[in-house]
């Protein structure tokens, strides 16, 4: 099941951090560098990466715990702690 991204605060407030992960761990000068760069490392489409750059699609978990792997604890640690 879909969710859109901003069918909820808790929803968007994933799909933001979501999005600053892929930053993080796929640092480009642009969305569509930063598509180029993450799109074979988590076996997608950049088109996929570019969805979910805008929010127009909500990651599965697996592609979520792959991001958070990538971008490094230090991420996950900055949001529980709420930065």
């Amino acid at each position: 099941m879909k969710f859109p991204s901003n069918s909820t605060d808790a929803a968007r407030d994933a799909g933001t951090f979501f999005i600053r992960m892929l930053w993080r761990a796929f640092p480009a000068p642009s969305e569509h560098a930063l598509a180029a760069r993450a799109a074979p490392v988590l076996d997608v489409s950049e088109r996929q990466v570019r969805n979910w750059l805008r929010g127009t699609h909500t990651p599965r978990a697996d592609y979520l715990l792959a991001v958070m792997a990538i971008a490094g604890a230090e991420v996950v640690i900055r949001k529980i702690e709420g930065d």
